[in-house]
């Protein structure tokens, strides 16, 4: 037992130094893995034996029958061939390890070790990375002359994406200059860029197209030693889409024409060319198609989609051959759609605004044609506006402004026509831009006065009432009638404001006038609603606070509306008038005479009062049989409808006279007053309640 104990601790020490010589090695690699197995099966042996032994002593292997071998032979046997077998292996094993340690690990005698070769290493992994690559590499060594100047390069490494990239194998390229090698590098200039990197050390980046092989490449250079390395990117796919994307943002999608964006790049170049060529000149047509929302509101806007696609065949087959990449040549001509229905076209290198007017002329006669859509026979025309360059623009907003404004008074004039733009054009849409904003402050500051026309009753020439009529004092445009700014004051929305404030100021006028001259209700006031106000879904509330916040008997406010504003939805008007007469106000139907009203429908409407319009006084005096029998079936309707009336615009004695032949109500013109304010009002109320109350 002694003597295995010993074995073990020389077998240990073997070990100890097997272990060291491994990892000094710092590599585990098969020898040493060899050596290990050996001396450890060794190990395991020696143990073995004394397991055996001790087996031996205690019987238990005398108990197996087949063994006869004397039991001290035994033993010794089992000792020596664990111990010589153990120490045979682990000799064995320890032999292997240095071997492996001397033939693998290149330590120098009486010298320290030397670390692998990690130069090697890296050349490797570099060569790896770079054939793994899908972005082609070169590496060039510059090639000098005797002046030290760069006249070629020579490739020293060249990966298979650059192989594919360049069509030539790197067998044919490495270790040789490249300037007849790579012909195309050398027609895009860059081998000039590299020498430029190896010059001044700062990398360079760029796109080029490369004709030959028809293809976008990224190229990256950068100083590398006395050379530089090139990597190239294949960008085709990327330019593709880049290029798909840009014309979606330029062009319009429903119709494949051109759109703002697009048209006023080329315009600014246009532009830039006339302020740079005195003899270029160029023109810009603003086209919006007549009746396109009716013919989309009634058959559809997949038909609309279709009438809008067959305008752009038409612009596009009736003008030249335009080519959009060429907008430096100022050539062709670029029709474009700026949305809904409205195009323009871009006239690019006129003799002059003769051409403009041939080519509006041409389309006006195309638009004339009708469209075949989806069974349907559609015409739209167009109105067209046309603007020069000769004005001198710099922005294109300016210009498409102009030709818009042109377009517009081509519509206003009477629609399928064109319309030159001039001077006076933009400063009427400038003083409307003025006017807007002006009206806009005026509304907010209730800048706004009453003028008052009394309306007189004709048997006695008192004052039964007044009609309100805002004015706009204007600071520097003086005072402005309604004509003038009512119609702006509907479009922007403003009219209910107006109309609102008229009301509440007229009926506290009233008031005091009923206090001050104890008319109670004799007097009224007449106010006039326009076509907002009367659609407006509030109209009723909004009469019922006023009359409430100002006290006013509803019997002296008198409503003034328009024939035509009665008649073109008469359902709806008489649901709201009866709504409004409810309110216990009077009802006035306005210029009478002048609109397409049926008398049937008179005794339907809840109207106490009819106006007849100036145009009818004036003219009662020309033909005074004619007129008189009008005037007098006038009367008589009214009157028999439980009706008052009162005629408009009389300003002769001779008109008066015969109003009152003809049993007529009341008279209201510029024979008895003009409109006046308050004032002027108070001062001929003065006089005439004064004399009235004296003959009383």
């Amino acid at each position: 037992m002694t003597f295995q104990l010993t074995n073990l601790i020389i077998a240990t020490s073997l070990y100890l130094i097997l272990f060291v010589a491994a990892s000094r090695k710092k590599v585990w690699d098969t020898s040493f893995k060899a050596a290990y197995r050996l001396f450890m099966a060794g190990t395991a042996l020696m143990l073995g034996g004394g397991a055996l032994d001790a087996a031996n002593n205690t019987g238990l292997l005398r108990r197996i029958e087949f063994i006869t071998i004397d039991p001290t032979t035994l033993s010794i046997l089992i000792e020596y061939l664990g111990t010589v077998g153990g120490l045979g292996l682990i000799a064995l094993g320890v032999l292997i390890g240095s071997v492996s340690a001397y033939l693998n690990n290149p330590f120098k005698s009486m010298g320290s070790p030397k670390m692998p070769n990690e130069a090697q290493t890296s050349q490797e992994l570099l060569r790896c990375t770079l054939e793994s690559s899908i972005s082609g590499t070169l590496i060039l060594k510059a090639i000098r002359d005797k002046a030290r100047k760069i006249v070629d390069f020579e490739c020293r490494l060249m990966n298979k994406a650059a192989e594919q990239l360049l069509g030539q194998s790197a067998r044919r390229v490495v270790g040789r200059p490249i300037r007849d090698k790579l012909t195309w590098i050398q027609n895009i200039g860059i081998l000039h860029d590299a020498i430029s990197v190896i010059e001044t050390g700062l990398p360079f980046r760029d796109q080029r197209y490369c004709a030959e092989g028809k293809s976008w490449y990224q190229f990256t250079v950068e100083k590398f030693g006395d050379g530089v390395s090139i990597t190239i990117y294949d960008m085709s796919d990327q330019k593709q889409v880049e290029q798909r994307l840009r014309h979606a943002a330029e062009h319009d999608a429903l119709t494949g024409l051109g759109n703002r964006k697009l048209f006023s790049a080329h315009l600014e170049q246009a532009i830039f060319r006339a302020q740079r060529y005195d003899n270029y000149k160029f023109a810009v047509l603003f086209l919006d198609f007549d009746r396109f929302k009716i013919i989309n509101d009634s058959l559809g806007h997949d038909v609309g989609d279709e009438l809008l696609i067959s305008i752009s065949h038409r612009l596009v087959e009736n003008l030249r051959a335009v080519d959009t990449k060429s907008r430096n040549k100022g050539e062709g001509h670029l029709p474009a759609r700026l949305g809904g229905d409205e195009f323009v076209v871009l006239l690019d290198g006129i003799t002059g605004i003769q051409d403009a007017v041939a080519v509006a002329d041409r389309l006006l006669g195309e638009f004339l044609r009708p469209h075949m859509l989806d069974g349907h026979e559609v015409i739209s025309t167009a109105s067209i506006g046309v603007v020069t360059n000769e004005s001198g623009y710099d922005n294109p907003d300016d210009m498409l402004r102009d030709a818009d404004t042109a377009m517009y008074e081509a519509k206003n004039s009477g629609k399928a026509r064109y319309v030159i733009f001039d001077d006076r054009m933009h400063k009427d849409v400038v003083d409307r831009l003025n006017m807007e904003r002006e009206l806009r402050e005026a509304v907010h500051s209730r800048a706004f006065s009453i003028a008052y026309e009394p309306i007189v009753d004709v048997k006695d020439n008192r004052i039964a009432g007044f009609e309100a009529l805002v004015r706009w004092p204007h600071p520097t445009r003086g005072m402005i009638l309604p004509g003038k700014f009512i119609g702006l004051a509907e479009e922007l929305g403003l009219i209910g404001t107006i109309g609102h404030w008229v009301l509440v100021e007229s009926c506290w006028q009233l008031k005091k006038w009923q206090q001050q001259y104890n008319f109670g209700r004799s007097m009224f006031v007449s106010v006039n609603l326009s076509r907002a106000q009367l659609r407006d879904p509030e109209i009723v509330s909004t009469m019922k606070r006023s009359i409430a916040d100002t006290g006013i008997d509803p019997g002296c406010v008198q409503l003034e509306i328009t024939e035509s504003m009665i008649m073109d939805d008469l359902d709806e008007t008489q649901t709201v008038l009866n709504e409004l007469k409810a309110l216990g106000v009077r009802l006035a139907m306005d210029d009478f005479g002048t609109g397409h009203s049926s008398l049937n429908c008179l005794h339907h409407l809840p109207l106490d009062v009819l106006k007849i319009d100036r145009s009818i006084t004036n003219d009662v005096e020309k033909d005074m049989a004619q007129h008189q029998a009008i005037m007098k079936a006038i009367m008589d309707l009214a009157h028999n409808l439980k009706m008052n009336v009162i005629a408009e615009g009389v300003e002769k004695k001779s008109q008066l006279e015969l109003l009152k032949q003809l049993t007529c109500d009341y008279g209201q013109g510029w024979l008895f007053t003009k409109p006046i304010n308050a004032a002027a009002v108070e001062k001929i109320l003065d006089k005439t309640e004064k004399r009235h109350t004296a003959a009383a």
